[in-house]
C-alpha cells in the first residue's frame, strides 16, 4: 500500500540541488543545468541563477510527460537527505491534502506517477513531493522572470502558481472544467505565446493528465528508476542497489 503523502508543484528556474557534483553519490553524474536559453551547460560548477551572478537554470526537459492515460513520469523535490536520483511511485488516492472536495484530485484517483527526486526544498516536509511543473509557482526563489521575461505577477501565486491564481479569480467552488480552461489559457499566455514549447507542454500536462488537481493525496513507495527517466536526467544511481522501503 505504501506510505501516505501528498504532492505540490513548483518551477523556480533555479539550478537544482542535484546539479552539484558534491550533492550526488560517488560515481553518479549530477543533473545537467541549462543556460537562460535552455542550452545544457558544460560547467557543472556554474552558479545558480537564484544566486547573485549565477547563470545556471533548471532545464525545460525536466517537465513531466505522459506514458499512458494512467501513468506519467516526472521530477520532484523532496525533503533534505540522500534523495538525489531516487525514484518514487506515487498512487493518487482521489482526495486532496488540503481537505474539502477538490474535483481535480477526485479525477486523478487511481492514476500513477513515477518521479525522480532531483532537488530538495527546505519548505518541503516528509511525505511531500514537490513536482516540477512549469507554472506551478516559483516558491521561495524566482529566476523565471529573468529567464523568460515574464513579470512575476503573470506567473501566478508564489505558491501554487497559475492554478492557484485561477482559483483566486474564479473562487474555490467553481467547476473542474472552469479551472482547467483558465489554466490552459494561462499556459498559452505565459509559455505558448513565447515559443517555450517544452514548458508549455509541461504546463498543459497539469491541465490534461493531472486534471488540475490541487495538492492531491497519495501513497508512495521507492522503486528502481525507469530507463526513460534516467536517460532524460542523466542521474542513475541504480548500481548502488539501495532502494529503500521506509517512509520519510
Amino acid at each position: 500500500m505504501g506510505c501516505p503523502g501528498y504532492s505540490t508543484r513548483y518551477w523556480d528556474c533555479c539550478k537544482a540541488h542535484c546539479s552539484w557534483q558534491g550533492n550526488v553519490p560517488s560515481g553518479v553524474d549530477p543533473l545537467p543545468a541549462c543556460s537562460a536559453s535552455d542550452a545544457v551547460l558544460s560547467d557543472v560548477d556554474a552558479g545558480s541563477s537564484c544566486d547573485a551572478g549565477g547563470a545556471a537554470h533548471m532545464c525545460q526537459s525536466m517537465a513531466p510527460w505522459v506514458i499512458n492515460e494512467n501513468l506519467a513520469y516526472g521530477f520532484a523535490a523532496a525533503a533534505s537527505g540522500d534523495v538525489c536520483g531516487r525514484c518514487y511511485e506515487l498512487r493518487f488516492t482521489g482526495s486532496s491534502y488540503n481537505g474539502g472536495d477538490d474535483p481535480g484530485s477526485a479525477a486523478l484517483a487511481g492514476k500513477r506517477m513515477i518521479v525522480q527526486t532531483t532537488n530538495i526544498g527546505y519548505d518541503v516536509s516528509g511525505g511531500q513531493f514537490d513536482i516540477l511543473v512549469p507554472g506551478g509557482g516559483v516558491g521561495a526563489f524566482n529566476a523565471c522572470s529573468d529567464q523568460w521575461g515574464v513579470p512575476s505577477e503573470q506567473l501566478g501565486a508564489q505558491y501554487g502558481g497559475l492554478l492557484a491564481a485561477c482559483k483566486q479569480k474564479l473562487g474555490w467552488n467553481d467547476s473542474l472544467d472552469s479551472y482547467k480552461n483558465c489554466l490552459a489559457q494561462s499556459c498559452q499566455s505565459v509559455f505558448g505565446s513565447r515559443g517555450l514549447s517544452e514548458a508549455y507542454e509541461g504546463c498543459m500536462f497539469y491541465v490534461d493528465w493531472f486534471q488540475a488537481a490541487d495538492n492531491p493525496a497519495l501513497d508512495y513507495r521507492e522503486v528502481p528508476c525507469p530507463n526513460e527517466i534516467t536517460v532524460r536526467s542523466g542521474v542513475d544511481r541504480g548500481f548502488l542497489n539501495d532502494v529503500q522501503t521506509s517512509c520519510f
